[in-house]
């Protein structure tokens, strides 16, 4: 009954952990996965900011053509709709994760970032410059007091936010490590149990059979070979009582 006891409560507390663990292995995939989804968003929005500033470089800077469709036009136009549609999921991902504030910031300076490439390459800037509102000479005067500081602050921003939304997988750390301690805590305590149990079931076989065996096997012996008397007083009970009084009844007959 004992034995059975520990193989139920064995086979109960592997279930459990079994159960816990599969918990641990989907939240590991879970964080794994949002992180990986953190990582790309900010390496595509950092990718798209990128090459719309090397558009404007080529652009403002070392001198293009708007008259023509260039590729640096086309790049910065991509760029533009790539920069939009990655800031747009990283919202969409703080909001999932009850974090947006997040990318309040991001989605401001992305804003005025692509409303300055925009006006770019819209011919804004060159209207401007012709009517000289903005005390400015050069597109590259343009780049450099207006463009720059927020291709920085973009910059900047993407790094908060990769930042930020690994920070916010802490409490979905704290709660795989919880599961983990809970998927080893069944195991352990069954370890436990089943040591003490063993104990148990050694002190209790020594004291009420082993030992009660070794004394009458030993007093059986000294009969056998000394004559010495049976000890009918062996302390015993049960079965191993029984066949202390059956032996001892066998040596008075035999007398």
């Amino acid at each position: 009954m004992a034995f059975a006891s520990i193989i139920l409560l064995l086979v109960f507390s592997g279930a459990i952990s079994l159960f816990e663990l599969e918990r641990v292995s989907h939240d590991t995939e879970e964080i794994l996965r949002a992180s990986k989804e953190s990582t790309d968003l900010a390496h595509e929005m950092v990718n798209a900011l990128n090459e719309q500033n090397d558009a404007i470089i080529e652009m403002a800077v070392i001198g293009g053509n708007l008259v023509d469709i260039t590729p640096h036009y086309n790049r910065c136009v991509e760029s533009i709709e790539r920069l939009n549609v990655a800031t747009e999921r990283a919202q969409q991902r703080m909001v999932e994760i009850d974090s947006p504030t997040l990318t309040d910031s991001l989605i401001y300076y992305t804003a005025k970032i692509n409303d300055l490439a925009n006006s770019y390459i819209n011919g804004d800037v060159h209207r401007t410059i012709a009517q000289d509102t903005l005390m400015l000479s050069t597109p590259h005067s343009w780049y450099v007091e207006y463009y720059k500081p927020e291709y920085v602050n973009v910059s900047r921003q993407i790094t908060k936010f990769m930042t930020g939304s690994e920070s916010t997988l802490g409490p979905d750390v704290n709660r795989l490590s919880h599961t983990a301690r809970r998927a080893v805590t069944p195991v352990f305590i069954s370890l436990v149990v089943m040591v003490v149990v063993v104990l148990m079931l050694h002190y209790f076989l020594g004291y009420y059979l082993i030992k009660p065996i070794i004394k009458i096997n030993n007093s059986l012996g000294d009969y056998l070979r000394y004559r010495s008397p049976f000890d009918k007083e062996i302390s015993c009970r049960d079965d191993i009582k029984s066949l202390r009084d059956r032996i001892a009844l066998l040596i008075a007959k035999l007398k």
